[in-house]
């Protein structure tokens, strides 16, 4: 097959990525995520995420769609969705069977999160290989993605969401929150003490996982970067050098759409 084949230049594509907490989407053209959108996962009427899709899509003549999802629940819903944008239109759904520009090398694969493999399509080719990505949503992942092996596996740790939940219904007094704005290095209120705690504690976890990955699959050197709706506010002065990188899921799905004419 050509390299033309693969990537077919005049591809515009409608990226959908559904997660456990919000969904996200992308209007893909020319290897760049172009416009942006998201909405509650939760959300789950035709109505809404038909709206979503045309806010996106704009007048762009779209040419395909790619669904990526970890709710199995909403899979048909938004596949319904994605066919209403155009008729006959061309929908990839994100698998391990699929070209990921990577292999897989993992004893089940089909237990892969469909973003994480996007992430590994998406960082080998913005980072090189290898590369390690660390994906800030309800969970918080690290995926390892090597020169020879492709995605071998990687580490799920509690995300910021679950902490605060957590905090919140199992204790009598503490609110529920949000990430936000800390100003002291000790809390001055309750707000900022949980917010100080989760900041500072997600570093550590962070640098930790970090040095014990590249220890333990010899890669010390290995490129790192950052992605998620939580990578900023944790990345953001912490000096970890991790670049963060907000498009990386939408734009591996939208390669995936590329490599799989």
């Amino acid at each position: 097959m050509s390299e033309r084949a693969r990537h077919p230049a005049a591809a515009t594509v409608i990226v959908v990525d559904v997660g456990n907490t919000s969904t996200a989407i992308g209007l893909y053209a020319g290897g760049r995520i172009l416009r942006t959108g998201r909405l509650r996962t939760s959300l789950r009427s035709l109505r809404s995420c038909r709206a979503a899709l045309r806010k996106v899509a704009g007048r762009a003549g779209v040419s395909g769609a790619v669904l990526s999802s970890v709710v199995p629940a909403a899979n048909r819903l938004w596949l319904t969705a994605l066919r209403g944008l155009k008729k006959g239109i061309r929908i990839v759904k994100v698998n391990h069977r699929l070209d990921l520009g990577v292999p897989v090398s993992y004893p089940r694969p089909e237990a892969i999160g469909a973003d994480r493999l996007a992430n590994a399509c998406g960082a080998s080719a913005r980072y090189g290989l290898p590369v390690i990505v660390v994906d800030f949503g309800t969970a918080v992942t690290f995926d390892v993605v090597l020169p020879a092996s492709g995605y071998v596996g990687g580490i799920i740790a509690p995300g910021l969401p679950l902490m605060f939940t957590y905090l919140h219904e199992k204790t009598a007094l503490l609110p529920a929150i949000r990430p936000g704005p800390v100003k002291h290095a000790v809390g001055r209120s309750t707000q900022e003490a949980m917010r100080l705690g989760a900041v500072w504690g997600y570093r550590g976890l962070v640098r930790e996982i970090l040095a014990e990955l590249r220890k333990g699959i010899g890669i010390p050197r290995a490129k790192v970067c950052a992605t998620g709706g939580y990578a900023s506010w944790v990345v953001k002065g912490s000096g970890l050098g991790i670049p963060v990188d907000p498009d990386l899921t939408l734009f591996g799905l939208g390669r995936i759409f590329e490599m799989n004419p």
